[in-house]
């Protein structure tokens, strides 16, 4: 009876173009969704809905981690520079307030490009009189 009951159904339709099709139409619907989530998540950004970016109004100037568990923030809020210390699973704490003006100005950076790094690495592009001698910075 069973056995005329699995004859009796519709034999098994076939994928029009085996595995590989359908692995390409999943990989097709998959590049869809994520071109989708990033419109969707850059229009929100534009709208003010911020996902873990940071805000108009406070602004992380530095982090320094003192040791695994406990770290200080450098934070301007409307104008106040403040130095917040976290760690341990505590609320932040406020130590103190710092004048904006007195603040040492960042060093700027120079920014390299991957292939000077890369030289360098290799020792390529500095030649010996370039290069400082042992012990100098």
């Amino acid at each position: 009876m069973l056995s005329a009951l699995l004859q009796a159904g519709e034999p098994a339709t076939e994928l029009p173009g085996g595995y590989g099709a359908a692995l390409l139409q999943t990989l097709l619907a998959l590049a869809v969704v994520c071109v989708l989530a990033w419109v969707v998540l850059k229009w929100a950004s534009r709208r003010g809905f911020a996902f873990g970016a940071g805000g108009r109004r406070v602004k992380v100037l530095e982090r320094v981690a003192l040791d695994p568990r406990r770290t200080l923030y450098l934070v301007e809020v409307g104008g106040k520079v403040l130095l917040l210390g976290a760690g341990d699973g505590a609320s932040p704490r406020l130590i103190s307030e710092l004048d904006p003006d007195a603040l040492p100005d960042e060093p700027a950076k120079p920014k390299a490009r991957f292939a000077d790094v890369l030289g360098r690495l290799r020792g390529e592009g500095e030649s010996d009189d370039e290069r400082p001698a042992p012990g100098e910075p």
